[in-house]
């Protein structure tokens, strides 16, 4: 199956500024909080992005292999659980958890790099890429802590909210 992304998980493509999928795996946290040249690799949709045009939407036939093919949605579901630990979530048997320091502080995301359009990004492709059921408790975790925590944009719980909307 050769689409760029697939090749990217099948570790056989780089992205164009020349990270393997261990290198987006192992960014430091400046970058996964700054950064936004890794999401597209490592989190598909179905739409393009208004930014990044260079990277085909899957086909049908695409979208299947990826979400069947047992060793890129282990790697699909690490590149979630390690992004994502950044901004304070786990994954513990099947239930996204919350880390203490993130409960313990009065905001959950920063006003810069994007974060809440990340959290965005990341509910969608779950959902798009064969895991629905992580996508939707993702989505109630991040609509709870936007609450709770307080948000960045105002109209960040709305999306949220609509995001599985099909």
């Amino acid at each position: 199956m050769a689409h760029p992304i697939i090749e990217f998980y099948l570790e056989q493509r780089k992205t164009p500024e020349g990270f393997d999928l261990n290198d987006l795996l192992n960014l430091p946290s400046a970058i996964i909080g700054d950064g936004y040249f890794y999401i597209p690799w490592l989190f598909p949709v179905d739409t393009l992005s208004k930014w990044n045009k260079k990277l085909p939407h899957f086909t049908a036939e695409e979208l299947d292999f990826f979400k069947n093919n047992a060793e890129i949605q282990i790697k699909f579901l690490l590149a979630v659980e390690k992004i994502l630990f950044y901004f304070g979530i786990y994954l513990k048997d099947n239930t996204w958890i919350v880390k203490d320091d993130i409960q313990s502080r009065p905001y959950w995301l920063r006003n810069i790099g994007h974060e809440s359009k990340k959290i965005s990004r990341i509910i969608r492709s779950l959902h798009y890429c064969g895991q629905p059921e992580l996508a939707k408790n993702l989505q109630q975790l991040a609509i709870k802590l936007g609450e709770e925590k307080g948000i960045i944009q105002e109209n960040t719980l709305e999306i949220w909210a609509n995001l599985l909307n099909d």
